[in-house]
């Protein structure tokens, strides 16, 4: 899970609560640069901030997370899978989601584990 696509994610979903980025900022309790860095992908999300983003828009954590999974990778490289070979695709499958959490920050991989086990108890 990129930076850039939660930053597009945020600001999509700002815009569509018709909130510019300072009224934003203000409400989740950061400056107005640094959501333009969120938005850009230049600057990560903590997980206590997603959770006020979250809040802000009435949202939860399994709804944005469903919300970035449209434009996950999984998408762009789940053609390479063969589903048909069952065995095998549980292999590949597992390889992909050890390269994508590989490449997460400690941050990411708390939030994963977290949308991975309340989305367990749903």
């Amino acid at each position: 899970m990129s930076d850039l696509i939660i930053g597009r994610l945020i600001k999509e979903l700002r815009k569509k609560n018709n909130m510019t980025m300072v009224d934003f900022a203000k409400k989740i309790k950061i400056s107005q640069p640094s959501v333009s860095k969120i938005e850009s992908g230049r600057q990560e999300v903590s997980f206590s901030l997603l959770e006020s983003i979250c809040h802000e828009f009435d949202i939860t954590r399994s709804q944005f997370f469903q919300m970035i999974e449209k434009d996950s990778i999984y998408h762009q490289t789940s053609s390479d899978i063969n589903f048909e070979e069952a065995v095998d695709a549980d292999k590949e499958i597992e390889h992909k989601i050890g390269e994508l959490v590989s490449k997460m920050t400690f941050e990411q991989k708390k939030a994963l584990f977290i949308f991975l086990f309340s989305s367990i108890k749903e």
